[in-house]
C-alpha cells in the first residue's frame, strides 16, 4: 500500500511539511497555540509510514523557532520514527539551526536522544 504525499504549506505560526517515501520534512516557524489539530496528521502519518514501509529515509528538521507545545509533538513523531525496522541503517535526521543559536542545537540533541541513528548537526546562517 503506497502512502499519499503529505504536503502543507507553511504559514504564519505553522511550518511547511513534505512527507513521501524516502523523504520527511518539516521546515519553518511552529508557534500554533493548537498544535495538536497541525501534528496529530502528521504523527498519524509517521505511525503508517513505519508500519508499511522499508526504504531508507531522510529526515530533514529546520526550525526557526519552535514552541513547546510543537516540540512535544517532534518528540513523538521521532519516537515513532525510531520504531522503524533497522532504524539505524534506514534513517538519517538532519537537524539545521541557526548559527548561535543554542537553545534550537540542545533541543536536536535532545531529539537525538529519542532515535537511534545518524544524526547530522547542519550550523546555517539563516533556517
Amino acid at each position: 500500500m503506497e502512502l499519499d504525499i503529505l504536503k502543507i504549506e507553511p504559514t504564519r505560526v505553522t511550518p511547511q511539511v513534505l512527507f513521501l517515501e524516502g523523504h520527511l520534512e518539516i521546515r519553518g516557524r511552529s508557534i500554533s497555540e493548537n498544535s495538536t489539530d497541525f501534528f496529530r496528521p502528521l504523527e498519524d502519518w509517521v505511525a503508517s509510514y513505519v508500519e508499511q514501509t522499508e526504504v531508507r529515509t531522510r529526515v530533514i528538521l529546520a526550525f526557526d523557532f519552535i514552541n513547546t507545545a510543537s516540540t512535544k509533538w517532534l518528540y513523538a513523531i521521532v519516537k515513532r520514527l525510531a520504531q522503524y525496522p533497522n532504524v539505524r541503517e534506514m534513517v538519517s535526521i538532519e537537524w539545521f539551526y541557526e548559527k548561535g543559536d543554542e537553545d534550537q542545537y540542545e533541543l536536536g540533541q535532545i531529539i537525538h536522544s529519542f532515535i537511534d541513528c545518524p544524526f547530522i548537526f547542519y550550523e546555517t546562517e539563516q533556517t
